[in-house]
């Protein structure tokens, strides 16, 4: 996962309209974790303010899961597991979510200076969500 760190400058596909964000990559906490540190503008009538992010990823020897932990200042929250790379790809679970959301999220490899990341997800009462895909280059 070092590959990440750094600065990646990445375009997401939300709502059928395109959204640039920045994704900061560092370690922290004696290196046992990976913080992210996300700044997205506003780009739709939906998301008319900044939105930061930051998540944090380690890997759990215990149960042989990487775990993921996020917040952002909408009051979001959430943790997504994963059992870890298969080929050029990892896969997420999500796990808890404050507005009871479901779903998986991968996470591919293109390059070392590149990735794509589509999350699937539904709602709370099991209605799919729209897909969301991220492409992202390392600066």
């Amino acid at each position: 996962m070092n590959y990440l760190l750094g600065t990646w400058k990445c375009e997401s596909t939300v709502r059928g309209m395109k959204r640039p964000n920045t994704t900061t990559y560092s370690t922290t906490m004696d290196g046992r974790w990976i913080l992210a540190h996300d700044v997205a503008p506003p780009f739709d009538p939906y998301r008319t303010r900044a939105i930061q992010t930051d998540s944090w990823t380690t890997y759990n020897p215990l149960n042989h899961l990487w775990v993921t932990t996020f917040v952002d200042d909408f009051g979001n929250y959430g943790i997504n597991t994963s059992p870890g790379w298969k080929g050029s790809s990892m896969t997420s679970t999500i796990l808890v979510a404050n507005d009871g959301t479901t779903g998986h999220d991968t996470l591919t490899k293109l390059s070392d200076t590149q990735t794509k990341d589509v999350a699937m997800s539904s709602d709370a009462s099991g209605r799919a969500n729209p897909t969301v895909t991220t492409t992202c280059n390392k600066q």
